[in-house]
């Protein structure tokens, strides 16, 4: 697997990790939603400049792969949480 592949599949992974954080920040600390959702963009920053240092990757490339992948996870599954455990 590439350097880009395994980065891209990473952060799919890490998205369904951040959505359960947002979700936990949302509901147990009582944040508002553009709080959690902040929280997940600058995990998303984060998160590309470790994995583009760990691949040895240009940070602006390592910014590049995946944006789509991660935003529509994570989203998906954070709201998908959040309705579940909110309406529950």
């Amino acid at each position: 697997m590439t350097p880009a592949e395994k980065i891209w599949w990473l952060k799919v992974v890490l998205a369904i990790l951040v959505a359960f954080l947002t979700l936990l920040t949302q509901i147990y600390f009582d944040l508002s939603g553009l709080t959690s959702f902040s929280l997940g963009i600058i995990m998303y920053l984060a998160f590309s400049d470790i994995l583009s240092s760990m691949n040895k990757i240009d940070r602006f490339r390592g910014l590049k792969i995946g944006v789509g992948a991660y935003f529509l996870t994570w989203l998906t599954v954070w709201i998908l949480l959040y309705t579940f455990f909110v309406t529950s």
